[in-house]
């Protein structure tokens, strides 16, 4: 199964940190500190989340900054949150990376920060679609509903949904990005913002999951991904050495934005990035 990768996706970097804490300070710093300054000249930014060790450790770390006080942050009130995958479970399910990503962060800012719970965006629960198809169309209408007019350029035609400042992405031991996972049909959807999984690997937890596709990824303005951990060391090589013409054994090689993509990697992950 041949993935093409959009060409016109900016090439990654690579910045390596002493360890995982470096690694989610340096986001969290970037991340304020981008989305102040997409509001200097638009009326919202939007960020797409990601959940793992890596993705809620930085969304602590943003807590953290934000509670000093002492750098600057957006107005919240115009920041929209997205997830770019998600299990499907029940509302509240300690699985799932909306839970765990209120719990970090996103509850603290609507208590304390002015950010409107309507500016939340999580994706449908088991309750809401029995089947990862229906909760990929629910979150592709949801996405819709703030795309610009005419849409987002995206690598097989225009995409109804916002324009992200931010995609944040783990990876994966197998190289897998959102619910991007090897050698699945998901990986060649093409012309749709998101996907279904109903066969997600049964080492990493529940089967069903609703994701955003390669071509949502290559949309955002920048793409980051947060690398941490020696059990991550091979798959970063992997995807950073992969042939650009076909991704479908390790899909992080496609985790590409628009203008930017930096990979953010702690000593451990990095340690077979010499052999590049």
């Amino acid at each position: 199964m041949g993935i093409r990768i959009n060409t016109h996706t900016a090439d990654p970097q690579v910045e390596i940190f002493e360890d995982r804490r470096a690694v989610t300070e340096a986001i969290a710093e970037k991340l304020l500190r981008v989305l102040t300054e997409a509001l200097e000249t638009r009326t919202t930014a939007h960020i797409s989340l990601t959940g793992g060790g890596a993705g809620i450790a930085v969304l602590k770390a943003v807590k953290d900054l934000v509670g000093r006080g002492n750098t600057s942050v957006p107005d919240w009130t115009a920041v929209h949150f997205w997830w770019g995958d998600e299990r499907l479970l029940p509302r509240g399910d300690a699985e799932r990376n909306e839970t765990q990503a209120r719990d970090a962060l996103l509850d603290t800012l609507v208590a304390d920060h002015g950010l409107p719970e309507q500016n939340i965006h999580p994706m449908p629960t088991s309750e809401d679609a029995a089947h990862p198809t229906a909760g990929a169309e629910m979150y592709a209408q949801a996405l819709e509903s703030f795309a610009p007019e005419g849409g987002v350029p995206g690598p097989h035609g225009n995409l109804n949904m916002p324009v992200f400042e931010v995609m944040l992405l783990g990876v994966g031991p197998d190289g897998h990005i959102n619910s991007l996972f090897p050698g699945k049909e998901s990986l060649t959807v093409v012309g749709h913002s998101t996907t279904g999984e109903d066969d997600a690997p049964q080492e990493l937890g529940p089967p069903l999951r609703v994701t955003m596709t390669f071509d949502s990824i290559h949309t955002a303005r920048r793409v980051w991904t947060a690398v941490t951990g020696s059990d991550k060391a091979e798959a970063a090589a992997q995807a950073l050495n992969a042939d650009p013409k076909d991704v479908s054994g390790v899909p992080a090689a496609n985790a590409r934005g628009a203008h930017e993509t930096i990979w953010h990697v702690d000593h451990a992950a990095a340690e077979q990035l010499q052999q590049r």
